[in-house]
C-alpha cells in the first residue's frame, strides 16, 4: 500500500493498519470538495476521522493525504494519539528524567531539610515553563499548569526525603541520609509526567488544572528535630503531607496519585489496591523514686513500671482481630542511669499500628490502660504523650483501574498483583482519607526497604515507564471535560 501522508496517520497507514478503505486518486477527488469532509476509515476495530487533501499530480497513485481531526467524538483513536504524544515527549526527554532521579539519589537529604532537591525541582519546573510556589512546609515545591480557574485539579506527587542508613554505599557520610526507600525515583516520575503533559501539548485539548507536588518529610523520623520546628512555629505537624493538609493545599485538589517502590522486586511488576497500616506514636514517661540499689524498699522502681506495661501490652495481643492487623512494637528508650541506683525515670516509645481507625483507637486505649496499670502497681506515675501518626492508606478503586489499564500498555497482565498490603505506614494515607488517591507500587528495585542493600536495578522501568503510566493516567482523567475525574470525585466517601 502506498501513501502520501503526515503526522501519526503516516505511521498508521504505512504500517498497513487501514482496513476497507477506498483508493482515492486525483480523478475521483471531486467527490471530496474543498470543504474537506471527514471520511470514516476503520483502523482495525477502531473508528477514526481523517481529513482528505487534494493530491499532487506526482502522487496520483496514492491513497490520500491524511491528518487526524481533533474532534470530541474521535473516541479511542484520538485518545491513543494523544497518549502517543505524551509517551514521545517523555522519550525525547529521557536523559533529563533519568538525570533527575540520579542527581537526587546522589544528594540525599532528610525530611524538612531537602534544600538541594527543592532547588533541582524548581530548576526543572523553570525549564518546563511551569509556575511554582516554593518554601511550602519549609522545602515543598508546588507547580501548576492548565487553567487556574478550572474546577478539576489532578495532583501528581513525589516525595523528596531520604532515610538514615549509614551502612548503605550511597549514604551521606555525615548525615547517614540515603534514598533507600526510592523517593528519588518518585521525584523523577513526577518530573517525567510533567514533561509528558507539558511537552505533548495535551493541555491545549483539556480544561483542567494539573499540580505537580514535590513534598517533604514522608518518613516519620528525627522527631526531636521536628519537635523543635513545631516549637519554633515553622510547622504544625510531623510530616509533609499532613502539614500541607493543615495549610489548606489539598482543599483545591480533587484527585492525587503517586508511585512507591516495591522492595525485593527487581523485575518490572505492578502491585495495585494494597492498603497500609495507620498508626499513632506514643511516648510514655514513668516517674518513681530513686534509692540505693541494695535498698529498693526505699524507692519506687520506674523501670519495673515500664516492664509491667510491656507485659500488659503483650497480654492484650490475643484481643486484637487478625483482620485489623494491629502491630505494637515498644522499646524502653530510658531505663535508668546507674546499675546501683533504683531508676526514678523510665521511658517507653512505641508505634500503635492498625488497618483502620477504629482498630488503632482501640489498641491505643489498651496501651494507655497497660501503662496506667503498670504505674499503679509500682506506686509510680506516668505521663502519656500522643504523637499524631498516619491514617491507613485507602486506595480509590476506580482510579486504580484507570492506572492499571494504562500500565497494561507497558507490562503484561501476568505482571500485575492485587491487594498485597503494605506493612508500613505513609502520610499518603492522610491524603486518601480526604480525597480520591492511589499509591500503587512497582518493581525494578532490589533489596529491602530502608536497608543497605536497597537499589534501583531497572532505571528504564522505574524512571521512564512509570512516568508514562502516570502521565497517561492523568490524560484519561482530564479528557472529555474531565468526565472520569468528575465521576471519581462525586463517588468518593471521606474516611471517618
Amino acid at each position: 500500500m502506498k501513501c502520501w501522508c503526515g503526522s501519526m496517520a503516516e505511521q498508521l497507514i504505512c504500517n498497513q493498519q487501514v482496513v476497507g478503505s477506498t483508493p482515492i486518486t486525483s480523478s475521483n477527488m471531486g467527490a471530496f470538495p474543498s470543504g474537506q469532509r471527514g471520511q470514516t476509515v476503520n483502523l482495525l476495530s477502531v473508528t477514526s476521522v481523517v481529513r482528505i487533501h487534494p493530491l499532487p499530480p506526482e502522487k496520483d497513485d496514492c491513497y490520500a493525504v491524511v491528518f487526524f481531526l481533533y474532534l470530541v467524538d474521535l473516541g479511542d483513536t484520538e485518545v491513543n494519539f494523544m497518549k502517543e504524544r505524551i509517551i514521545e515527549a517523555i522519550d525525547n526527554n529521557r536523559d533529563a528524567i533519568i538525570s533527575c532521579g540520579e542527581y537526587i539519589l546522589n544528594n540525599p537529604e532528610l525530611g524538612f531539610k531537602e534544600f538541594k532537591t527543592s532547588e533541582y525541582v524548581k530548576n526543572e519546573f523553570t525549564k518546563l515553563g511551569i509556575p511554582y510556589r516554593d518554601n511550602v512546609a519549609i522545602t515543598g515545591v508546588i507547580g501548576v499548569v492548565g487553567d487556574p480557574n478550572a474546577d478539576i485539579n489532578v495532583c501528581v506527587i513525589g516525595e523528596m526525603d531520604a532515610i538514615k542508613c549509614f551502612e548503605h554505599p550511597n549514604a551521606d557520610p555525615i548525615t547517614g541520609a540515603v534514598h533507600a526507600c526510592g523517593h528519588n525515583a518518585q521525584i523523577a516520575q513526577m518530573i517525567g509526567a510533567a514533561y509528558g503533559i507539558v511537552k505533548s501539548g495535551v493541555l491545549n485539548e483539556c480544561s483542567c488544572k494539573i499540580t505537580f507536588l514535590a513534598v517533604p518529610a514522608e518518613e516519620f523520623a528525627e522527631l526531636d528535630y521536628r519537635g523543635h520546628l513545631i516549637n519554633d512555629g515553622k510547622i504544625t505537624y510531623m510530616s509533609g503531607k499532613q502539614e500541607l493538609i493543615h495549610l489548606g493545599f489539598f482543599d483545591d485538589v480533587d484527585i492525587a496519585m503517586m508511585i512507591h517502590a516495591q522492595a525485593l522486586t527487581p523485575a518490572p511488576r505492578l502491585f495495585m489496591n494494597g492498603s497500609s497500616l495507620g498508626f499513632e506514636a506514643k511516648k510514655i514517661t514513668f516517674t518513681g523514686v530513686s534509692a540505693h540499689g541494695s535498698e529498693p524498699w526505699n524507692g519506687v522502681n520506674a523501670l519495673d513500671a515500664a516492664v509491667m506495661t510491656i507485659n500488659g501490652i503483650n497480654a492484650n495481643r490475643t484481643t486484637f482481630k487478625d483482620s485489623d492487623r494491629v502491630r505494637i512494637h515498644p522499646i524502653i528508650s530510658n531505663g535508668g542511669d546507674l546499675v546501683n541506683v533504683i531508676p526514678n525515670k523510665a521511658v517507653i516509645e512505641t508505634f500503635v499500628r492498625g488497618a483502620n481507625t477504629a482498630a488503632i483507637v482501640d489498641a491505643c486505649n489498651k496501651v494507655d490502660n497497660a501503662a496506667k496499670a503498670g504505674a499503679l502497681a509500682m506506686g509510680a506515675s506516668c505521663e502519656i504523650e500522643n504523637i499524631k501518626g498516619y491514617a491507613p492508606l485507602m486506595q480509590d478503586v476506580t482510579l486504580s483501574k484507570i492506572f492499571e489499564d494504562n500500565a497494561l500498555e507497558f507490562i503484561g497482565s501476568d505482571k500485575v498483583e492485587h491487594f498485597m498490603d503494605m506493612t508500613g505506614s505513609t502520610d499518603m494515607g492522610d491524603v486518601s482519607a480526604i480525597l480520591p488517591a492511589i499509591q500503587p507500587t512497582i518493581g525494578g528495585f532490589d533489596g529491602a526497604l530502608h536497608s543497605k542493600d536497597f537499589t534501583i536495578v531497572d532505571k528504564e522501568f522505574v524512571y521512564l515507564t512509570a512516568s508514562k503510566i502516570l502521565a497517561c493516567t492523568v490524560y484519561d482523567l482530564i479528557k472529555d471535560n474531565c468526565a472520569i475525574a468528575r465521576k471519581i470525585k462525586s463517588e468518593f466517601k471521606h474516611e471517618k
